[in-house]
Protein backbone atom coordinates (compact mmCIF):
# COMPACT_ATOMS: atom_id res chain seq x y z
CA UNK A 1 0.00 0.00 0.00
CA UNK A 2 1.42 3.47 -0.91
CA UNK A 3 1.37 5.50 2.01
CA UNK A 4 1.19 8.77 0.61
CA UNK A 5 -1.70 7.73 -1.17
CA UNK A 6 -3.78 7.52 1.75
CA UNK A 7 -5.86 10.54 2.61
CA UNK A 8 -5.63 9.60 6.01
CA UNK A 9 -1.70 9.23 6.68
CA UNK A 10 -1.36 12.36 4.04
CA UNK A 11 -3.41 14.44 7.47
CA UNK A 12 -1.26 12.55 9.88
CA UNK A 13 1.64 13.75 7.74
CA UNK A 14 0.39 17.23 8.05
CA UNK A 15 -0.01 17.22 11.51
CA UNK A 16 3.27 16.31 12.20
CA UNK A 17 4.95 19.14 10.11
CA UNK A 18 2.54 21.71 12.39
CA UNK A 19 4.77 24.44 14.30
CA UNK A 20 4.05 24.56 17.74
CA UNK A 21 1.96 27.48 17.49
CA UNK A 22 -0.37 24.88 15.42
CA UNK A 23 -0.77 22.76 17.96
CA UNK A 24 -4.38 23.63 19.23
CA UNK A 25 -5.36 23.96 15.43
CA UNK A 26 -4.56 20.61 14.42
CA UNK A 27 -7.34 18.10 13.67
CA UNK A 28 -7.76 15.00 15.54
CA UNK A 29 -5.85 12.16 13.77
CA UNK A 30 -7.34 9.12 14.55
CA UNK A 31 -7.29 5.47 13.56
CA UNK A 32 -9.49 3.12 11.62
CA UNK A 33 -12.74 2.66 13.07
CA UNK A 34 -12.21 -1.49 13.01
CA UNK A 35 -9.38 -0.92 15.55
CA UNK A 36 -11.10 -0.97 18.37
CA UNK A 37 -8.19 -2.67 20.69
CA UNK A 38 -4.17 -2.16 21.53
CA UNK A 39 -2.19 -2.79 18.13
CA UNK A 40 1.18 -2.32 17.50
CA UNK A 41 1.98 -0.54 14.21
CA UNK A 42 5.09 -0.59 12.70
CA UNK A 43 7.73 2.49 13.71
CA UNK A 44 9.65 2.50 10.46
CA UNK A 45 6.95 2.47 7.70
CA UNK A 46 3.52 3.49 10.01
CA UNK A 47 1.65 0.45 9.08
CA UNK A 48 0.07 -1.84 11.43
CA UNK A 49 1.77 -5.11 11.95
CA UNK A 50 -1.50 -7.05 12.65
CA UNK A 51 -4.37 -6.58 10.24
CA UNK A 52 -7.69 -3.98 11.38
CA UNK A 53 -9.90 -7.22 10.90
CA UNK A 54 -10.95 -5.57 7.33
CA UNK A 55 -8.79 -6.91 5.39
CA UNK A 56 -6.87 -3.93 4.49
CA UNK A 57 -3.83 -2.40 6.55
CA UNK A 58 -3.99 1.36 7.38
CA UNK A 59 -1.03 3.65 7.77
CA UNK A 60 -0.01 5.67 10.96
CA UNK A 61 2.67 7.69 11.25
CA UNK A 62 4.71 7.44 14.20
CA UNK A 63 4.46 10.39 16.12
CA UNK A 64 1.19 11.79 15.62
CA UNK A 65 -1.06 11.80 18.77
CA UNK A 66 -4.04 13.90 19.60
CA UNK A 67 -3.08 17.74 19.60
CA UNK A 68 -6.49 19.03 19.69
CA UNK A 69 -7.53 20.83 23.04
CA UNK A 70 -10.02 17.92 23.99
CA UNK A 71 -13.18 18.39 25.56
CA UNK A 72 -12.62 17.83 29.06
CA UNK A 73 -15.96 15.21 30.16
CA UNK A 74 -13.85 13.75 32.98
CA UNK A 75 -14.45 10.28 32.10
CA UNK A 76 -11.02 9.15 33.25
CA UNK A 77 -11.19 10.57 36.84
CA UNK A 78 -15.52 9.11 36.36
CA UNK A 79 -13.92 5.43 36.48
CA UNK A 80 -10.97 6.35 38.40
CA UNK A 81 -14.01 7.51 41.24
CA UNK A 82 -15.57 3.96 41.18
CA UNK A 83 -12.80 1.94 41.88
CA UNK A 84 -12.00 4.56 44.87
CA UNK A 85 -9.74 7.13 43.75
CA UNK A 86 -9.61 10.50 46.38
CA UNK A 87 -8.18 13.13 44.48
CA UNK A 88 -6.60 15.99 45.49
CA UNK A 89 -6.99 19.78 44.22
CA UNK A 90 -5.95 19.02 40.56
CA UNK A 91 -8.26 16.00 40.09
CA UNK A 92 -5.05 13.71 40.80
CA UNK A 93 -5.73 10.61 41.97
CA UNK A 94 -3.80 10.69 45.54
CA UNK A 95 -4.92 7.16 47.11
CA UNK A 96 -7.39 4.12 45.65
CA UNK A 97 -7.60 3.26 49.86
CA UNK A 98 -5.62 0.09 48.00
CA UNK A 99 -1.93 1.86 49.03
CA UNK A 100 -0.29 -1.75 50.17
CA UNK A 101 -2.25 -4.00 47.81
CA UNK A 102 -1.34 -1.28 44.64
CA UNK A 103 2.92 -1.41 46.66
CA UNK A 104 2.63 -5.21 46.60
CA UNK A 105 1.51 -5.43 43.28
CA UNK A 106 4.78 -3.79 41.88
CA UNK A 107 6.18 -6.69 43.28
CA UNK A 108 4.41 -10.01 42.23
CA UNK A 109 1.52 -8.76 39.25
CA UNK A 110 0.97 -5.12 38.15
CA UNK A 111 0.05 -1.70 39.41
CA UNK A 112 -1.33 1.05 37.16
CA UNK A 113 -0.84 5.05 38.26
CA UNK A 114 -1.72 8.09 36.59
CA UNK A 115 0.95 10.15 36.26
CA UNK A 116 -0.81 12.90 33.88
CA UNK A 117 0.54 15.79 36.71
CA UNK A 118 3.69 15.16 34.91
CA UNK A 119 4.51 17.49 32.66
CA UNK A 120 4.90 16.81 28.62
CA UNK A 121 7.45 18.89 26.17
CA UNK A 122 7.05 17.96 22.66
CA UNK A 123 10.70 18.92 21.15
CA UNK A 124 10.44 19.03 17.48
CA UNK A 125 12.45 20.76 14.27
CA UNK A 126 15.48 18.63 12.03
CA UNK A 127 17.84 20.48 14.87
CA UNK A 128 15.93 18.74 18.13
CA UNK A 129 18.69 15.84 18.11
CA UNK A 130 21.62 17.77 18.01
CA UNK A 131 20.52 20.78 20.25
CA UNK A 132 19.51 17.88 22.74
CA UNK A 133 22.89 16.89 22.60
CA UNK A 134 24.47 19.93 23.37
CA UNK A 135 22.03 20.82 26.09
CA UNK A 136 21.94 17.49 28.26
CA UNK A 137 24.17 14.58 28.94
CA UNK A 138 23.07 11.89 27.42
CA UNK A 139 24.62 11.07 24.13
CA UNK A 140 21.91 11.87 21.56
CA UNK A 141 23.94 12.00 18.37
CA UNK A 142 22.81 7.89 17.40
CA UNK A 143 20.01 8.35 18.29
CA UNK A 144 16.76 6.86 16.17
CA UNK A 145 12.85 6.97 15.89
CA UNK A 146 11.41 3.71 18.06
CA UNK A 147 14.03 4.59 20.71
CA UNK A 148 14.17 5.83 24.71
CA UNK A 149 16.75 7.41 26.74
CA UNK A 150 16.93 9.52 30.07
CA UNK A 151 18.85 13.17 30.28
CA UNK A 152 19.79 15.43 32.71
CA UNK A 153 19.74 18.80 32.26
CA UNK A 154 22.19 20.35 34.48
CA UNK A 155 24.11 24.19 34.99
CA UNK A 156 26.93 25.40 33.79
CA UNK A 157 28.82 23.56 37.23
CA UNK A 158 27.12 20.31 36.69
CA UNK A 159 24.28 20.90 39.13
CA UNK A 160 21.29 19.59 38.31
CA UNK A 161 18.33 20.98 36.98
CA UNK A 162 16.11 18.43 35.76
CA UNK A 163 16.14 14.50 34.98
CA UNK A 164 14.14 13.66 31.80
CA UNK A 165 12.58 10.39 29.88
CA UNK A 166 13.29 10.99 26.42
CA UNK A 167 10.73 9.01 23.59
CA UNK A 168 12.49 10.06 19.90
CA UNK A 169 9.69 9.77 17.43
CA UNK A 170 10.13 10.54 13.82
CA UNK A 171 8.89 13.68 14.27
CA UNK A 172 9.97 14.92 17.44
CA UNK A 173 10.99 14.06 20.82
CA UNK A 174 8.55 13.66 23.60
CA UNK A 175 10.25 14.74 27.09
CA UNK A 176 8.72 14.10 30.02
CA UNK A 177 9.72 15.85 33.35
CA UNK A 178 8.74 16.37 36.85
CA UNK A 179 5.22 17.56 37.43
CA UNK A 180 5.28 21.43 37.45
CA UNK A 181 8.90 21.64 35.79
CA UNK A 182 7.98 21.87 32.62
CA UNK A 183 7.88 25.83 32.29
CA UNK A 184 11.01 25.88 33.52
CA UNK A 185 12.88 23.71 31.21
CA UNK A 186 11.49 25.06 28.91
CA UNK A 187 12.71 28.50 29.26
CA UNK A 188 15.70 27.41 30.16
CA UNK A 189 15.84 25.38 26.48
CA UNK A 190 14.57 28.58 24.39
CA UNK A 191 17.47 30.32 25.89
CA UNK A 192 19.62 28.10 24.04
CA UNK A 193 17.76 27.83 21.08
CA UNK A 194 20.17 30.12 18.24
CA UNK A 195 19.47 32.07 15.04
CA UNK A 196 19.33 29.37 12.50
CA UNK A 197 18.72 26.85 14.63
CA UNK A 198 15.42 24.79 13.65
CA UNK A 199 13.98 23.80 17.23
CA UNK A 200 10.57 24.33 18.24
CA UNK A 201 9.18 23.51 22.10
CA UNK A 202 5.43 22.93 22.71
CA UNK A 203 4.22 22.05 26.36
CA UNK A 204 1.25 18.90 25.37
CA UNK A 205 0.41 18.18 29.40
CA UNK A 206 -2.73 19.78 29.16
CA UNK A 207 -3.79 18.03 26.19
CA UNK A 208 -2.67 14.03 26.70
CA UNK A 209 -2.55 11.85 29.54
CA UNK A 210 -0.25 9.39 30.69
CA UNK A 211 0.31 6.53 33.01
CA UNK A 212 2.94 3.93 34.45
CA UNK A 213 2.01 0.50 34.10
CA UNK A 214 4.59 -1.49 36.24
CA UNK A 215 5.37 -4.98 38.26
CA UNK A 216 6.53 -8.12 36.59
CA UNK A 217 2.74 -8.48 34.61
CA UNK A 218 2.60 -5.60 33.27
CA UNK A 219 4.11 -6.89 29.54
CA UNK A 220 0.91 -9.72 29.73
CA UNK A 221 -1.27 -7.05 30.97
CA UNK A 222 -0.19 -5.39 27.36
CA UNK A 223 -0.60 -8.44 25.43
CA UNK A 224 -4.29 -9.21 26.97
CA UNK A 225 -4.87 -5.70 25.27
CA UNK A 226 -3.70 -7.05 21.94
CA UNK A 227 -0.49 -5.09 22.00
CA UNK A 228 3.14 -6.30 22.39
CA UNK A 229 5.09 -4.96 24.57
CA UNK A 230 8.88 -2.52 23.63
CA UNK A 231 11.83 -3.96 24.47
CA UNK A 232 13.80 -2.39 26.81
CA UNK A 233 14.43 1.15 25.64
CA UNK A 234 12.37 1.45 22.58
CA UNK A 235 9.02 3.14 21.82
CA UNK A 236 5.88 1.87 19.88
CA UNK A 237 2.91 3.34 18.87
CA UNK A 238 -0.26 1.32 19.77
CA UNK A 239 -3.97 1.83 18.33
CA UNK A 240 -6.66 1.80 20.86
CA UNK A 241 -10.15 2.39 20.13
CA UNK A 242 -9.52 4.61 17.29
CA UNK A 243 -6.79 6.74 18.91
CA UNK A 244 -2.97 6.17 19.13
CA UNK A 245 -1.05 5.26 22.34
CA UNK A 246 2.57 5.68 22.69
CA UNK A 247 4.06 2.66 24.90
CA UNK A 248 7.96 3.10 26.25
CA UNK A 249 9.56 0.51 27.89
CA UNK A 250 9.97 1.88 31.73
CA UNK A 251 7.44 2.87 34.08
CA UNK A 252 9.43 5.79 35.65
CA UNK A 253 10.74 2.74 38.19
CA UNK A 254 13.88 0.37 37.91
CA UNK A 255 11.69 -2.53 37.47
CA UNK A 256 9.82 -3.95 34.62
CA UNK A 257 6.70 -1.67 33.31
CA UNK A 258 5.84 0.92 30.61
CA UNK A 259 4.79 4.29 30.13
CA UNK A 260 1.65 5.11 28.30
CA UNK A 261 0.72 8.74 26.36
CA UNK A 262 -2.65 8.69 24.87
CA UNK A 263 -5.14 12.02 23.96
CA UNK A 264 -7.54 12.61 26.88
CA UNK A 265 -10.88 11.41 25.12
CA UNK A 266 -9.08 7.84 24.78
CA UNK A 267 -7.44 7.85 27.88
CA UNK A 268 -10.79 6.84 30.37
CA UNK A 269 -11.28 3.70 28.34
CA UNK A 270 -7.56 3.02 28.40
CA UNK A 271 -7.45 3.30 32.03
CA UNK A 272 -10.20 1.37 32.16
CA UNK A 273 -9.41 -1.55 30.17
CA UNK A 274 -5.64 -1.70 31.82
CA UNK A 275 -7.76 -2.78 35.53
CA UNK A 276 -9.83 -4.58 34.10
CA UNK A 277 -7.13 -6.47 32.41
CA UNK A 278 -5.63 -6.98 36.12
CA UNK A 279 -3.33 -3.99 36.45
CA UNK A 280 -4.19 -2.65 40.54
CA UNK A 281 -4.91 0.88 39.94
CA UNK A 282 -2.68 2.54 42.31
CA UNK A 283 -2.31 6.77 43.63
CA UNK A 284 0.16 8.81 44.45
CA UNK A 285 0.78 8.11 47.91
CA UNK A 286 1.69 4.39 47.03
CA UNK A 287 3.43 5.62 43.83
CA UNK A 288 6.10 8.31 45.94
CA UNK A 289 6.67 5.31 48.46
CA UNK A 290 7.57 3.24 45.73
CA UNK A 291 9.79 6.26 44.52
CA UNK A 292 11.86 6.42 47.74
CA UNK A 293 11.71 2.40 48.16
CA UNK A 294 13.27 2.07 44.47
CA UNK A 295 15.98 5.39 45.03
CA UNK A 296 14.50 7.53 42.01
CA UNK A 297 15.19 11.13 42.65
CA UNK A 298 13.18 13.51 42.20
CA UNK A 299 13.96 17.59 40.84
CA UNK A 300 13.02 19.29 43.88
CA UNK A 301 14.27 17.28 46.43
CA UNK A 302 17.13 15.08 45.52
CA UNK A 303 18.00 17.37 42.39
CA UNK A 304 19.04 20.80 42.64
CA UNK A 305 21.62 23.17 41.76
CA UNK A 306 23.50 21.72 45.09
CA UNK A 307 23.95 18.14 43.64
CA UNK A 308 25.44 16.43 40.81
CA UNK A 309 24.13 13.92 38.91
CA UNK A 310 26.78 11.65 39.89
CA UNK A 311 26.13 11.83 43.52
CA UNK A 312 22.51 11.31 42.83
CA UNK A 313 23.64 8.11 41.03
CA UNK A 314 22.33 8.62 37.38
CA UNK A 315 25.62 7.92 35.85
CA UNK A 316 23.40 5.58 33.32
CA UNK A 317 22.39 9.20 31.65
CA UNK A 318 25.32 10.87 31.64
CA UNK A 319 28.05 10.40 28.68
CA UNK A 320 31.99 12.21 29.56
CA UNK A 321 32.92 11.24 25.97
CA UNK A 322 30.52 12.48 23.65
CA UNK A 323 32.15 15.91 23.19
CA UNK A 324 31.44 19.36 24.75
CA UNK A 325 28.32 20.10 26.37
CA UNK A 326 27.08 22.24 28.99
CA UNK A 327 28.45 21.16 32.40
CA UNK A 328 30.52 18.46 30.59
CA UNK A 329 33.85 20.37 31.79
CA UNK A 330 33.17 20.07 35.95
CA UNK A 331 31.70 16.73 35.67
CA UNK A 332 34.59 15.20 33.60
CA UNK A 333 36.78 16.67 36.08
CA UNK A 334 34.69 15.22 39.41
CA UNK A 335 35.16 11.80 37.73
CA UNK A 336 38.65 11.95 36.69
CA UNK A 337 39.54 13.14 40.16
CA UNK A 338 37.61 10.34 42.07
CA UNK A 339 36.10 13.73 43.92
CA UNK A 340 32.32 12.95 44.37
CA UNK A 341 31.82 13.79 48.03
CA UNK A 342 28.56 12.73 48.31
CA UNK A 343 25.93 10.09 47.44
CA UNK A 344 22.04 9.61 47.16
CA UNK A 345 21.49 6.47 49.39
CA UNK A 346 18.14 5.16 50.88
CA UNK A 347 17.40 5.40 54.78
CA UNK A 348 15.47 3.46 57.14
CA UNK A 349 14.17 5.49 59.87
CA UNK A 350 12.82 4.43 63.15
CA UNK A 351 10.21 7.35 62.89
CA UNK A 352 9.18 10.59 60.87
CA UNK A 353 11.81 13.23 59.95
CA UNK A 354 12.15 16.23 58.17
CA UNK A 355 13.53 16.21 54.56
CA UNK A 356 15.85 19.21 55.19
CA UNK A 357 17.52 17.37 58.91
CA UNK A 358 20.52 17.00 58.59
CA UNK A 359 22.00 13.30 59.19
CA UNK A 360 24.84 13.30 62.24
CA UNK A 361 27.11 10.66 62.79
CA UNK A 362 27.56 11.29 66.20
CA UNK A 363 27.71 15.34 66.55
CA UNK A 364 29.38 15.02 62.72
CA UNK A 365 27.16 16.53 59.99
CA UNK A 366 27.26 13.80 57.43
CA UNK A 367 24.95 14.19 54.91
CA UNK A 368 21.38 15.78 54.46
CA UNK A 369 17.90 14.07 54.29
CA UNK A 370 16.03 14.67 51.15
CA UNK A 371 12.71 12.72 50.89
CA UNK A 372 10.29 11.02 53.66
CA UNK A 373 7.47 8.61 53.13
CA UNK A 374 5.65 6.05 55.61
CA UNK A 375 4.60 2.37 54.12
CA UNK A 376 1.18 1.06 54.70
CA UNK A 377 2.91 -1.14 57.58
CA UNK A 378 4.01 1.87 59.55
CA UNK A 379 7.75 2.08 58.87
CA UNK A 380 9.39 5.23 57.86
CA UNK A 381 11.80 5.14 54.77
CA UNK A 382 13.87 8.32 53.55
CA UNK A 383 16.70 8.98 50.96
CA UNK A 384 19.47 11.51 51.16
CA UNK A 385 22.69 12.34 50.49
CA UNK A 386 25.60 10.90 52.65
CA UNK A 387 29.02 12.44 52.77
CA UNK A 388 30.77 9.54 50.90
CA UNK A 389 34.62 11.50 51.15
CA UNK A 390 36.92 12.41 53.80
CA UNK A 391 40.55 13.31 54.06
CA UNK A 392 40.74 12.68 50.50
CA UNK A 393 39.61 8.93 50.98
CA UNK A 394 36.70 7.49 49.54
CA UNK A 395 34.33 5.81 52.01
CA UNK A 396 31.65 3.12 51.43
CA UNK A 397 28.55 4.14 53.15
CA UNK A 398 25.77 1.52 53.10
CA UNK A 399 25.18 0.32 56.35
CA UNK A 400 26.04 3.48 58.13
CA UNK A 401 24.19 3.64 61.14
CA UNK A 402 23.62 7.44 61.38
CA UNK A 403 20.91 9.96 63.64
CA UNK A 404 18.66 12.76 61.67
CA UNK A 405 16.70 15.00 64.13
CA UNK A 406 17.23 12.46 66.63
CA UNK A 407 16.18 9.62 64.92
CA UNK A 408 17.71 6.37 64.09
CA UNK A 409 18.82 6.10 59.56
CA UNK A 410 20.39 3.34 58.46
CA UNK A 411 21.95 3.80 55.47
CA UNK A 412 20.86 1.28 52.20
CA UNK A 413 21.31 1.00 48.85
CA UNK A 414 18.51 1.20 46.13
CA UNK A 415 17.81 0.13 42.80
CA UNK A 416 17.38 3.24 41.06
CA UNK A 417 20.75 4.24 41.48
CA UNK A 418 23.80 3.37 38.80
CA UNK A 419 27.50 4.14 39.95
CA UNK A 420 28.77 3.32 36.28
CA UNK A 421 28.98 5.30 33.42
CA UNK A 422 27.70 3.06 30.59
CA UNK A 423 30.22 0.66 28.93
CA UNK A 424 33.11 2.24 26.90
CA UNK A 425 32.73 5.83 29.08
CA UNK A 426 35.15 5.14 32.11
CA UNK A 427 36.84 3.30 34.90
CA UNK A 428 34.41 2.44 37.43
CA UNK A 429 35.78 2.74 41.27
CA UNK A 430 35.91 0.30 43.45
CA UNK A 431 33.16 -1.01 44.90
CA UNK A 432 32.59 -0.78 49.03
CA UNK A 433 34.45 -3.32 50.88
CA UNK A 434 32.63 -2.97 54.34
CA UNK A 435 30.42 -1.13 56.17
CA UNK A 436 30.59 0.44 59.44
CA UNK A 437 30.51 3.90 61.52
CA UNK A 438 31.19 6.45 59.04
CA UNK A 439 33.50 8.71 61.91
CA UNK A 440 35.70 5.48 62.55
CA UNK A 441 36.49 5.31 59.03
CA UNK A 442 37.32 8.88 58.68
CA UNK A 443 38.87 8.64 61.53
CA UNK A 444 40.84 5.59 60.00
CA UNK A 445 41.33 7.35 56.99
CA UNK A 446 43.17 10.37 59.05
CA UNK A 447 44.96 8.22 61.00
CA UNK A 448 46.71 6.65 58.07
CA UNK A 449 47.60 10.03 56.56
CA UNK A 450 48.67 11.16 59.73
CA UNK A 451 50.81 7.60 60.16
CA UNK A 452 52.12 8.54 56.49
CA UNK A 453 53.16 12.26 57.67
CA UNK A 454 54.61 10.84 60.96
CA UNK A 455 56.75 8.50 58.65
CA UNK A 456 57.60 10.99 56.37
CA UNK A 457 58.81 13.42 59.30
CA UNK A 458 60.44 10.86 60.85
CA UNK A 459 63.00 10.05 57.85
CA UNK A 460 63.49 13.87 57.51
CA UNK A 461 64.95 13.72 61.01
CA UNK A 462 66.69 10.57 60.36
CA UNK A 463 68.51 12.44 57.51
CA UNK A 464 69.06 15.44 59.54
CA UNK A 465 70.40 13.95 62.18
CA UNK A 466 72.86 11.79 59.86
CA UNK A 467 74.12 15.38 58.41
CA UNK A 468 74.31 16.90 61.77
CA UNK A 469 76.72 13.65 62.76
CA UNK A 470 78.81 14.16 59.31
CA UNK A 471 79.18 17.80 60.22
CA UNK A 472 80.44 17.56 63.88
CA UNK A 473 82.36 14.77 62.55
CA UNK A 474 83.81 17.35 60.06
CA UNK A 475 84.19 19.98 62.40
CA UNK A 476 86.25 17.76 65.27
CA UNK A 477 88.59 17.09 62.14
CA UNK A 478 89.25 20.82 61.07
CA UNK A 479 89.92 21.70 64.66
CA UNK A 480 92.81 19.43 65.03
Amino acid sequence: MNCGSCPHAQSLAAASRLKVHDFAAASRPRLPSSCTSLQCLDTKHGQHIRGTGSGEASVYEFDDLDLDEPEIDHELESYQAQLGANFDGDLVPVTFGNDEEALQALQDSSAVADLSHWDRLHVSGKDRLTFLHGQSTYDCAKLRPGMSFDTVFVTAQGRCLEFAKCLVQDGGVLMIVSPGSGATVAARLNKYILYGDEVSIADVTAITKMFSLAGPESASVLEGLGASAPASDQVSLMGFQNSPVIVAAGGGLSGPGYTLIADELAAGELWRSLTIKGAVPMGTAAWEAARVLDGRPMAGKELTEQHLPLEAGLYHAVSLNKGCYMGQETLAKVHKLNAVKQQLHGLLLDADVAPGSSLLSGSEKAGTVTSVTQLPDGTYIGLGYVRCRANGVQIPVEGLQLTAGGVKAQVVSRPFASWHFPEGQGVQEPPPQSAGDLKDRALAAKASKEADKAAAAAAKEERLRVMQERLATWQASQAK
